[in-house]
C-alpha cells in the first residue's frame, strides 16, 4: 500500500473516531455530573493521551537499538507540540468560527491546568542533570502531584445542565443513552483514534527513512504529528460548537497527564539524556505555556493572539531542516 494511501486513511479514522470521541466524552461528563473543564482536562484528556502514551512504552518494551531516544523524543516532544502547534490550531478554528472569536473559559481552568504543568515539566528538565536515584523520587512526586491535579479538577466547575447532541450510535432514540452504549461509543471511537495514530505514524516512519531523519527529530518532530492529532482534531469540533471550556482542557489537561505521567516513564525507565534538541524544545515549551498562562489569565483570549504560541514549534522545524538534523547532537 502507497504512502498516500496510508495517510489518507489514518487521516480518516482520525477525523471519525475525534467525532465520535467527543459525542461520547460530552455524554460521559454530563452523566457523571462534571463540569465542562473536568470534563475535557480529564476524560478527554485521558482517552486521547493513549496513542502518546503508547509510544515511549512500546519503544522500551521492544528494546530496540533507538528505543531510548524514540521514548525521550516522545515525553518531549508530545506537550511541545501540544502546546504550540495545538493552540495554534485551536486559534484558527476560533477565528473561524461565526459570532464571537474569542476562546472564553472559566478563568480558574487555565490557572489549574498551566499551574500544574509548568512546574512539572520543569522539574522534568532539572532532573536532566541529576542521578537515576533521584530522579526516581522525583517521578514519584510527578505521580502524586496528577493526583492531586485530578481530584482538583473534580472538586472545580459546576455541572453542566445542557444536555448533549444525542449520542451518534443511536442518534434515533430520544433522552439520555444508557451508560453501556456510551461506554461502547467511546472504546470505538479510541481503538479508530489509536489506530489512526499508529498508522500516520507508520507513514512518517516511511517519509522520514526517505528523508534519513535522525532517530531524535523523529521522536521530537515528527511522531508527536500523529500522536496529538486527535487532541487537536477534538479541541477544534469543540470550538466549532462553542465549548471552549472542552476544547482547551483537552489541549491543556493532555499537556498536564504528559508533564507528569509520561515524565514519570522518561525519568524512570529512561537514559534521560535528550542533548541539545531536547532540551531547546522542553525550554520552548516552557515558554509557550507561561505565554498561555499569561494570555488567559482573565480566561479569555483573542483567536489571533493564539496563533503566536505556534511560532516556536515552527522555528523549531525550520532550524532543524536548515541543520539537517545536527541540533539533535
Amino acid at each position: 500500500m502507497s504512502t498516500a494511501l496510508v495517510f489518507a486513511g489514518s487521516v480518516a479514522l482520525l477525523v471519525v473516531g475525534a467525532e465520535l470521541f467527543t459525542n461520547a466524552v460530552e455524554w460521559a461528563g454530563y452523566r457523571m455530573r462534571l463540569g465542562a473543564g473536568a470534563t475535557g482536562s480529564l476524560l478527554a484528556a485521558l482517552g486521547t493521551s493513549l496513542p502518546e502514551f503508547a509510544v515511549p512504552v512500546v519503544a522500551l518494551s521492544t528494546h530496540a537499538p533507538a528505543a531510548d531516544s524514540v521514548a525521550i523524543g516522545a515525553v518531549l516532544g508530545a506537550p511541545f507540540l501540544l502546546l504550540t502547534l495545538g493552540s495554534c490550531i485551536t486559534g484558527v478554528a476560533v477565528l473561524t468560527r461565526r459570532g464571537n472569536r474569542t476562546l472564553v473559559l472559566e478563568p480558574a481552568q487555565p490557572r489549574r491546568d498551566l499551574g500544574v504543568f509548568i512546574p512539572a515539566f520543569s522539574a522534568a528538565l532539572v532532573c536532566i542533570v541529576l542521578p537515576f536515584p533521584a530522579r526516581v523520587v522525583a517521578g514519584a512526586l510527578l505521580l502524586l502531584a496528577y493526583a492531586g491535579y485530578v481530584l482538583a479538577t473534580l472538586r472545580g466547575g459546576t455541572p453542566v445542565e445542557e444536555m448533549p447532541q444525542p449520542l451518534h450510535i443511536v442518534r434515533w432514540r430520544a433522552g439520555q443513552p444508557h451508560a453501556l452504549l456510551i461506554t461502547l461509543q467511546l472504546a470505538v471511537a479510541v481503538g479508530m483514534l489509536v489506530a489512526g495514530s499508529q498508522l500516520f505514524v507508520d507513514a512518517l516512519h516511511s517519509t522520514a527513512d526517505a528523508l534519513r531523519a535522525p532517530e531524535l527529530v523523529l521522536a521530537l518532530v515528527i511522531v508527536p504529528l500523529a500522536t496529538e492529532l486527535p487532541e487537536t482534531l477534538n479541541s477544534v469540533l469543540w470550538v466549532r460548537t462553542r465549548d471552549d471550556m472542552l476544547a482547551f482542557g483537552n489541549v491543556a489537561g493532555s499537556a498536564t497527564f504528559q508533564s507528569c505521567i509520561l515524565a514519570f516513564i522518561g525519568l524512570v525507565f529512561t537514559s534521560w539524556k535528550p542533548g541539545g534538541s531536547g532540551v531547546v524544545s522542553g525550554v520552548l515549551t516552557l515558554l509557550t505555556a507561561g505565554f498561555l498562562l499569561a494570555v488567559l489569565a482573565r480566561g479569555r483570549a483573542h483567536g489571533g493572539v493564539l496563533l503566536l504560541a505556534g511560532l516556536p514549534w515552527a522555528g523549531f522545524v525550520v532550524a532543524q531542516l536548515v541543520s539537517g538534523g545536527h541540533l539533535a547532537s
